[in-house]
């Protein structure tokens, strides 16, 4: 009894030493570090942030299943627009199923691209994009709207430059477009998988491949803001647990709208879901205005 006593009491003390130890982290970085100073800061940086906010997510996905808004009440509806929704590095397409169903049941037609675990080239990943954005707007005979999260934004504002004339409006969720700073663990995934791309690819790619230095068209495409009359929307999360919030927007640029929640959890956002809707109806009438 004695020593489980004492093991228990080991354990506690070291779980709250390393959660003491993550807040201090946590608010000296957001303390002593600027936020971004130019457009879109090539290098890729640790960013100290509160990954324990990621383990809510859950949480925030019941209380979305209890809004207004994921009913679909007081929000505009889509008319049949085409979207496409891109998924985050790392991640499976899957995780995006109640996004996609909600959109659906406002009247969007949406599809999610099979990216795989959407961790390689970005030039290879924009491509891929951009043959199903040229083929859901063959098909559907109007302009695609795009949402991305995390990396999937990245994708959707390169592409978005890439082929104006064929997309919508663009919407990110946490992405950091400004600049590549990201918690440490996220930045080892980064590390490994661009060893992987390198060693499967070999010369096909850029030596800063999947980084903001790479040479890539995709890349060169994210440098600089995207068309001034292309509706624009910045969803964030302050309390981002993976990416330093502060690189997500651009306000000069670009909507944005601040929301409770972390990296993933914005995905299962009622208050994200709201302004998503509204920025996806009001562009949707905008470009009914303009065909009629």
């Amino acid at each position: 009894m004695m020593t489980q006593a004492r093991q228990t009491w080991w354990w506690g003390a070291a779980t709250a030493a390393a959660i003491g130890a993550r807040v201090y982290a946590t608010r000296r970085y957001f303390r002593t570090s600027p936020g971004p100073t130019t457009f879109m800061h090539e290098d890729i940086r640790t960013a100290w942030t509160p990954s324990w906010r990621e383990m809510l997510t859950g949480l925030q996905w019941l209380r979305l299943q209890r809004s207004a808004v994921y009913r679909g009440a007081g929000v505009p509806r889509g008319n049949g627009a085409p979207v496409i929704l891109v998924q985050g590095f790392l991640t499976r397409r899957t995780y995006l199923e109640t996004l996609r169903g909600w959109l659906q049941r406002l009247d969007y037609r949406v599809r999610v691209p099979d990216l795989g675990w959407n961790a390689d080239c970005y030039d290879v990943l924009a491509d891929e994009l951009l043959t199903e954005v040229e083929r859901l707007s063959g098909d559907s005979q109007r302009p695609v709207h795009l949402v991305g999260h995390s990396l999937g934004g990245l994708l959707a504002r390169a592409v978005a430059a890439r082929a104006p004339h064929m997309i919508g409006s663009v919407a990110s969720l946490a992405t950091p477009f400004r600049g590549l700073r990201v918690h440490p663990a996220l930045r080892l995934g980064n590390l490994m998988m661009r060893a992987v791309v390198h060693a499967q690819r070999r010369r096909s790619v850029f030596p800063d491949c999947m980084t903001f230095a790479c040479e890539c068209a995709t890349v060169r495409a994210l440098a600089a803001p995207l068309p001034a009359g292309m509706p624009q929307l910045a969803i964030v999360a302050r309390n981002d647990g993976l990416v330093d919030f502060r690189y997500e927007a651009d306000r000069d640029t670009t909507r944005v709208v601040e929301v409770p929640g972390s990296h993933l959890g914005i995905v299962f956002e009622a208050a994200a879901y709201e302004a998503l809707a509204r920025h996806l109806g009001a562009a949707v009438a905008a470009r009914d205005r303009v065909a009629s």
